[in-house]
């Protein structure tokens, strides 16, 4: 069979096929900061995929979609023509290749189903993954579940199922923590976002989060999901996850929320504190009820890192101005 109409039809998705292969995703102009698949280098490999071409660049290697997977995946051409034609839904024995049918609602609806026939985390691999990190929850985790069979390119493992909603309770995203056992699975990626409403949609969410525990009257955000749980922890504070710092600085608290904890990383280019004081900003200037917002970060790295590690913790702390009334 003509394999040209492969080669045509993965154009414009090499994103979805590197995914699938658990290489790390598009970067642009940027450097991916995990491992470069090819040698293993840290921070010297990005994927900018030009032309929808998946091309790649690293200090030992550079080429297309189908040169890193043949470098990194050990496969012929033949064979991984095959695993994307299954994946992409081309029929070969048509001239112009489609893919299948499948809409953002289908798959949302797919994960919807998946999701709730999983159980909880308390008495998994999951609760160990997380007690191994010194994470300890005596009540259940809302929208975490655990997955026992998460298909990879290396085959299956484990999964912690996550979802995060926005402000108006609508699905947004899927984020998985890829497991074996009561540790990170052996993949270059251990942790992924799925998109679960257009991009459109997306642009525009507001409040985006993980949200774990009830909202109370003083309420925690975190980036990730092991640092909220950490924040939770050591301070005894409902917090959220909202999994990165972009969906951070659109965070608005809601209803009921007088004092807005802000826990950030401590990151090396400041990012974490950037978002987080666009987030006390947005916070202090909103028509909400916060009247309080403080911004805690460690000395060093995340607040799960304090957690097993001990650290200081620095804090800011920001008043609501109260409006004068005529």
């Amino acid at each position: 069979m003509n394999r040209i109409n492969t080669t045509d039809a993965v154009i414009g998705h090499w994103p979805k096929v590197f995914e699938y292969y658990g290489l790390p995703p598009v970067t642009g102009k940027k450097h991916f900061k995990g491992k470069c698949p090819i040698c293993k280098q840290i921070g010297k490999f990005r994927i900018d995929d030009r032309d929808g071409r998946g091309t790649f660049i690293c200090t030992c290697n550079a080429g297309d979609g189908w040169a890193l997977l043949r470098l990194t995946q050990k496969k012929e051409f033949k064979v991984l023509a095959d695993e994307i034609d299954q994946l992409l839904g081309i029929q070969r024995d048509k001239v112009t290749p489609k893919p299948k049918a499948s809409t953002v609602a289908d798959n949302r609806q797919k994960i919807i189903t998946l999701y709730s026939r999983m159980p909880e985390l308390k008495g998994t691999s999951a609760e160990k993954y997380l007690q191994s990190r010194e994470i300890y929850s005596h009540h259940p985790i809302e929208q975490i579940r655990f997955c026992e069979k998460q298909p990879t390119y290396k085959g299956d493992y484990q999964a912690m199922w996550a979802l995060a909603t926005d402000s108006r309770g609508q699905l947004c995203y899927l984020h998985r923590t890829y497991l074996d056992g009561d540790r990170k699975a052996p993949l270059d990626v251990t942790k992924k976002m799925m998109s679960l409403q257009e991009a459109s949609y997306l642009a525009h969410a507001e409040s985006v989060a993980i949200r774990m525990s009830p909202v109370d009257s003083t309420l925690g955000i975190a980036e990730g999901i092991e640092t909220a749980l950490s924040c939770k922890q050591l301070y005894g504070v409902n917090t959220w996850a909202v999994l990165n710092t972009a969906l951070m600085k659109r965070f608005k608290a809601p209803r009921g929320v007088k004092h807005l904890i802000i826990f950030t990383d401590m990151d090396w280019n400041a990012a974490g504190h950037a978002a987080a004081m666009e987030c006390a900003h947005k916070n202090l200037l909103s028509h909400n009820e916060v009247e309080k917002v403080s911004v805690r970060w460690p000395d060093r790295d995340d607040f799960n890192d304090m957690l097993q590690n001990a650290d200081e913790v620095r804090q800011l702390v920001f008043m609501k101005k109260q409006r004068e009334t005529a």
